[in-house]
């Protein structure tokens, strides 16, 4: 199993590196948050160790992304380390998807039997995407609106599910019918627009955020 340790801490790095290391796990370091998307990207490790500070991205910030793009970067355990100062950032990371914290100075040994319980007992992470009060829950296949379940038809759940993990981002008609319908868009195909409009219709709360933008496609919008 892998693990991915993102710390720009050299002492700290090679401290943790050594631990996993003599517990047979195969090990990648990174010492700025944007190297350590690089590699999760790549290997897809079962495990995070992140460090809360760090250099070009930080942890938070990484973990977002992270849970955001499962598509891109898998869904390993998070584990965050952090000095006593920053505990109301962890609170941030674990709202967005971390999964455990570690206050520094920590001792390495714990550390490793807290991640055990990711990298040795195939405990699935929970994989849940929000935007406002709208939950969509991928381990159940569920989508709630304050908690109400909302039924929805396979291509509808798709079709959110895909709005949700690229909130704030264009996605043209073409990427929609190939992500959802997996089919090539054609001059006249109304299909995304007909289901964008069922789900506007069917999740009230959000309807006004799923705006439509003119030539292109349509996007999830975060009001500030």
């Amino acid at each position: 199993m892998r693990v991915l340790i993102v710390e720009d801490d050299l002492e700290i790095q090679q401290l943790v590196s050594y631990f996993f290391n003599k517990e047979g796990y195969e090990v990648e370091t990174a010492s700025d948050g944007l190297e350590g998307l690089r590699l999760l990207k790549k290997s897809k490790h079962g495990l995070v160790v992140l460090d809360l500070m760090l250099p070009s991205l930080d942890g938070k910030n990484f973990t977002k992304i992270v849970r955001e793009l499962p598509e891109e970067y898998g869904n390993p355990g998070i584990i965050m380390l952090t000095a006593k100062t920053e505990i109301e950032d962890v609170l941030d990371g674990l709202e967005i998807g971390a999964n455990d914290y570690m206050k520094k100075p920590f001792d390495p040994r714990e550390l490793i039997l807290r991640a055990k319980k990711f990298l040795d007992t195939g405990t699935k992470v929970s994989k849940k995407y929000v935007f406002k009060n709208v939950v969509v829950d991928d381990d159940r296949h569920l989508v709630t609106e304050n908690g109400e379940e909302i039924e929805l038809s396979k291509k509808e759940y798709d079709l959110l599910h895909l709005l949700i993990r690229n909130k704030n981002l264009v996605l043209s008609r073409e990427k929609i019918l190939d992500k959802v319908w997996n089919t090539n868009y054609y001059t006249g195909d109304r299909s995304v627009d007909i289901y964008i409009s069922k789900l506007r219709d069917k999740i009230v709360s959000i309807s006004k955020n799923i705006k439509t933008v003119k030539g292109v496609g349509y996007k999830l919008e975060e009001k500030k």
